[in-house]
């Protein structure tokens, strides 16, 4: 039988907004808010914090002591603007004036505000606990509270959220202080009993090992002489054995322990990105305090995570972490002294015993993990979060109150810097930002740098975005390998504005990676849609990064796969433009593809009818989603799940027919009609009515067929037309014929 690789398919919804997580009123951002090439002019605004060698906030400097360099490159400073506010979350600040601004504009600089307009907005933060247990959640608890008052107005913002469950409020942005002590109050610890049980077994299992592994030596040193060779070997056979069950259970544990870290890292960048998306329209400085026990940055998850900080620097948002697991006893370090040990036994075992040990795997593997532990320990990804993003890392330390009031001088005192690029290219390349001053014994924090896109993009977590939307923004799009991608419109009264859309290609198209020393395959593919409005405004994206690996042995294999993207949006009514790229990441080629779709209005009471979806297969299934009143699964029929033709020609040689897809919106089948036409250059060579299955209530879902006769290679335009009394409804849809 020949092997075929699996259909990726993807379906999840897409949504944009903040889920819940407002900000408030949005305000402009004075001087300016440009980021990223992201506004009307192309100014980057860049939000400064300078402290002394004590580490004291130095707040009397001047524009002429700052310099600014892009990717090295000297860069104008056009605006500076030096803050001052006066209130914050906590106490015990050491400075007490009225919140004020003072702009200090070089030289034919950009004009300061005008008179009436608001120049100062107050702080907005967000303190964000990540999957902490309990033992560390009460410690951050108790360091949070300790330093927040009981009651009283706090000119900071302050909203709380807990990333256990995906993303919970537990309390939106307010400068209520009691509720906020409140939400803190309420969070409750992750559930880590499972992790501490497998931790606890893979003690167990290193312990056991190792005495195995003792009694090995002793058996094989009495034996050496052969006299106790008899009564040793079947002891030996048993050691033996017993060791290896150890070590697949070992790699079992580390398996899982492999997907744990993977999944947590997914869900604590999602979650990240949803608050950092709550906070991209707040004015005046905003801050996230992300309490966590770590901030695993793994190969599958590195994308995603440069994919954060790119996303936190394009909303001025600065991160301040707190390593919660540093204020346990037991620390991720220790984790990696054991790892160490381990690959050390395993090394001097495999001296000894001439090169077996550790279910006779290569010594790369338990380097590997070795490495791998080091580039997974919790400071790596929360130091590398909070210095790109102009904040710091708290670590090993149970005594927050400073980090807590360094956070809030950062916050009530801070210079804002506006430069416009030198380098006018939006190639979606990442540039570095370095602040420097003239100023000796002091200390710059600011983000590290930006991505550079023409067009401001709604905050998303997907991978490898950012290149793949700058190939959107090239002239002429790129058309590197064959690409379908459709939009199509399904307007059910129970989701109005449901806008299925599928995106495919084949793997053959990508070029693969081979590491011949392994023996195994990668490959990589982004997948982006831009949804735009009639007036030309992103309303949407959708994306979704694939990463296809597997042994060398097997990629004839994973060339003849299909990458099936698929996302349901809910739209208003109205015409969209759908700007669809695929992005092969290997060969930094892509291919970009432009369609428009029209969503009509879903009206319970009148006639409405979903576009017309050329068939390319139907698959049976056991179990097909059930309908209830609040989601419907556009594409399923019964036990039978469509594919739709998403652009592909049609060959007589393969079918004798041409099967399509629509549903009809109504309350009942009473008086419905419907015919189908075929149509060439605007003529209809052939009309056939078609019998509307007996699906009893709204919706009537039809899987139809048209002969293909004798007809000539060439396109076609196939139209359904369905009746009611008073009311009559057209979808077309057009297709290639092959021989």
């Amino acid at each position: 039988m020949t092997r075929r690789a699996v259909v990726v398919l993807t379906a999840l919804i897409a949504g944009g907004g903040s889920e819940g997580l407002g900000t408030g009123q949005s305000q402009a951002v004075r001087p300016s808010d440009g980021q990223s090439f992201s506004s009307a002019t192309t100014a980057i605004l860049v939000d400064v914090v300078v402290r002394d060698r004590k580490g004291s906030p130095v707040t009397d400097m001047n524009a002429a002591e700052f310099s600014l360099y892009e990717d090295g490159t000297p860069q104008k400073i056009d605006t500076f603007a030096r803050v001052t506010r006066g209130g914050g979350i906590g106490v015990d600040v050491k400075w007490k004036r009225p919140a004020s601004t003072v702009h200090i504009l070089p030289a034919g600089s950009l004009p300061p505000p005008l008179p009436g307009q608001d120049e100062v907005n107050p702080s907005t933060t967000a303190l964000v606990f990540d999957h902490l247990s309990e033992e560390a959640l009460g410690l951050a608890q108790r360091a949070t509270l300790q330093y927040v008052p009981m009651s009283g107005e706090s000119e900071v913002r302050v909203g709380v959220f807990d990333t256990d469950f995906g993303m919970r409020t537990m309390q939106s942005y307010t400068t209520d202080r009691a509720a906020i002590r409140r939400a803190v109050s309420q969070l409750m610890p992750a559930g880590s009993s499972a992790a501490d049980q497998k931790a606890d077994r893979r003690d167990e299992i290193m312990k056991r090992r190792r005495e195995l592994q003792g009694e090995q030596l002793t058996m094989a040193a009495a034996t050496a002489g052969g006299g106790a060779m008899a009564a040793n070997g079947s002891r030996m056979g048993l050691a033996e054995t017993e060791l290896r069950l150890l070590e697949m259970e070992r790699a079992m544990i580390d398996g899982f322990d492999t997907l744990d870290r993977d999944h947590k890292g997914f869900d604590t960048t999602l979650a990240l990105m949803r608050v950092i998306r709550s906070l991209a329209e707040a004015p005046g400085r905003k801050s996230i305090v992300l309490f966590s026990e770590g901030l695993p940055v793994s190969p599958v998850m590195s994308a995603r995570f440069d994919d954060l900080i790119d996303g936190a620097n394009r909303s001025n948002v600065t991160v301040y972490a707190v390593d919660a697991k540093g204020l346990r006893t037991i620390t991720s370090s220790t984790e990696t002294r054991k790892q160490l040990e381990e690959f050390t036994d395993d090394r001097m075992m495999q001296n000894i015993s001439g090169g077996s040990g550790a279910g006779d795997q290569p010594m790369t593997r338990g380097l590997e993990r070795v490495e791998d532990m080091v580039k997974l320990d919790s400071r790596t990804g929360l130091a590398r979060l909070s210095g790109d993003t102009g904040g710091f890392l708290v670590e090993e330390s149970n005594n927050l109150a400073k980090a807590f009031q360094r956070i809030d001088e950062d916050n009530r005192f801070h210079y804002l810097l506006t430069y416009s690029p030198t380098n006018s290219v939006f190639d979606g390349k990442f540039r570095t930002i370095d602040v420097k001053t003239g100023r000796s014994g002091t200390q710059v924090f600011a983000r590290k740098g930006y991505r550079a896109v023409r067009a401001h993009t709604p905050i998303d977590s997907g991978g490898f975005e950012v290149p793949a939307i700058a190939l959107l923004d090239r002239t002429p799009l790129p058309n590197a390998f064959p690409v379908r991608a459709q939009g199509f419109s399904f307007p059910d009264p129970s989701r109005p504005g449901l806008t299925p859309v599928v995106v495919r290609l084949s793997t053959d198209v990508l070029q693969y990676s081979i590491d011949a020393d392994r023996g195994t395959y990668s490959a990589q593919v982004a997948v982006v849609v831009r949804v735009r409005d009639a007036q030309s405004r992103e309303v949407q994206k959708l994306s979704q990064q694939y990463t296809l690996s597997g042994e060398i042995k097997d990629l004839d294999a994973a060339k003849r796969g299909t990458i099936l993207f698929y996302r349901e949006p809910e739209l208003p009514q109205g015409v969209y433009t759908l700007e669809t790229v695929a992005l092969d990441v290997v060969s930094g080629k892509g291919s970009a593809r432009v369609s428009t779709i029209t969503v009509d209005p879903a009206a319970p009471t009148a006639l409405g009818m979903s576009s017309l979806v050329i068939v390319d297969r139907l698959e049976a299934v056991e179990s097909a989603p059930t309908p209830s009143s609040d989601r419907t699964a556009p594409f399923y029929v019964k036990n039978t799940l469509v594919y739709p033709n998403v652009g592909d020609p049609v060959a007589k040689s393969a079918t004798s027919d041409l099967p399509f897809f629509f549903t009809v919106y109504r309350g009942s089948k009473a008086g419905l009609t419907a015919t189908a036409e075929l149509m060439k250059n605007g003529q209809v060579l052939a009309s056939v009515p078609v019998d509307l299955a007996d699906g009893g209530s709204s919706p009537l879902q039809e899987i139809g067929k048209m002969p293909l006769g004798a007809l000539a290679p060439g396109t076609y335009e196939l139209r359904i037309r369905v009746a009611a009394p008073g009311e009559e409804v057209v979808r077309s849809a057009f297709f290639t014929l092959e021989n």
